[in-house]
């Protein structure tokens, strides 16, 4: 019977016709009796090649367990940066005071507290990979409590103690003080590293961590005040005590630690600095007529130390100066006829001329 779409639509349906039904699929046996041919074929087809699956197998579930993302050793490398942000060579520093003038908010009655999130804006925090945020950081000072650091009641400001500032060993105008010498104060205390990682020193955080946990630094050495970075594989590194008694020093550099890393004093890069330069000028001096940065536009811990009077830089023995040779002009060379010309001359001399013959 034929129905209109409009009906089929409200839910009729069409009758089917009698003559359109189909016939039920004779049994296997049937057909193998009709078609004897056929009967591999039809076996085959209701046969299986699937193996069946343990039952163990199908009811075990695979669970992936990944590690995460950020390490207990990232975690602590973060501490290590913030005791750096809030280090007493960062409240002695011009442009570190300033940056924590610029931060600092007044919280629970406190002063000189700052946010953790200006301290995810910080350097020593930025080149930390990968980013860091203020779970983190909350963490970092949770997992590493520092003895310097203070955190507020609501956990999302930071600040150094009041009680450990200022220590009995800095005076007020540290960056003015010199020794006998001319050394700066800081310059006493500070090292020049490459380590073992070539990029390492990108992340000054990283290199305070690893140089406190494998560096066996004396205990006057402790903290590390500051780590600035001159390349990504070399950095001067502040300490807190002094480092120019040469027993102390040559005693900590015979255990090597850490391992594969150059270590010297300042002053010992800038003498080795000092000769280098001494060599280029003597070997290219045009090479050296190139403009140099003023010392006076780096930060205090990247400008080179005052050298002792007594100390060489001309790199050793001096090279002899090269002698020139003079240079004879043409007209003052000897020719090689000279000889031959001069009697030639003299025997056209002795002739008698055609004018006297006629």
């Amino acid at each position: 019977m034929f129905v209109p779409r409009v009906l089929r639509l409200k839910g009729l349906r069409e009758k089917a016709r009698p003559g359109t039904a189909k016939p039920a699929p004779k049994p296997v046996a049937d057909r193998a009796q009709a078609h004897p041919d056929d009967a591999p074929v039809e076996a085959r087809q209701q046969t299986s090649t699937n193996a069946p699956a343990h039952e163990s197998e199908q009811h075990e579930a695979k669970v992936i367990t990944k590690s995460p993302r950020f390490s207990a050793l990232y975690v602590a490398e973060l501490a290590a940066g913030m005791e750096l942000i809030f280090s007493v060579y960062a409240h002695q520093e011009e442009q570190r005071v300033q940056w924590l003038q610029r931060h600092y908010r007044t919280v629970d009655g406190g002063e000189t507290y700052i946010h953790l999130a200006a301290i995810l804006e910080h350097p020593n925090i930025t080149s930390m990979k990968p980013e860091a945020n203020i779970v983190l950081l909350q963490q970092a000072l949770r997992d590493h409590p520092s003895k310097t650091l203070q955190v507020s009641q609501n956990g999302y400001y930071v600040r150094r103690s009041p009680s450990s500032y200022l220590p009995k060993y800095l005076p007020d105008n540290s960056f003015e003080v010199v020794d006998d010498q001319g050394l700066a104060f800081w310059d006493q205390r500070t090292i020049y590293v490459e380590p073992h990682a070539r990029a390492m020193c990108q992340a000054p955080a990283r290199v305070a961590h690893w140089l406190v946990q494998h560096g066996q630094l004396r205990e006057k050495w402790l903290p590390i005040q500051a780590v600035h970075t001159l390349f990504p594989s070399c950095a001067f590194v502040v300490l807190s005590g002094s480092v120019m008694h040469d027993d102390i020093w040559q005693k900590w550099r015979e255990t090597e630690q850490p391992e594969d890393w150059i270590i010297m004093t300042k002053v010992e890069h800038t003498r080795r600095d000092a000769e280098y330069e001494a060599l280029l000028k003597q070997e290219n001096p045009r090479r050296m007529r190139k403009a140099r940065v003023d010392d006076s536009e780096l930060p205090p811990v990247a400008r080179p130390a005052t050298l002792p009077m007594a100390m060489d830089t001309t790199g050793g023995d001096t090279a002899k100066p090269k002698r020139k040779r003079r240079r004879v002009s043409k007209s003052a060379r000897p020719t090689h006829n000279a000889d031959t010309n001069s009697d030639s001359a003299g025997d056209t001399d002795d002739e008698p001329s055609s004018k006297r013959r006629a």
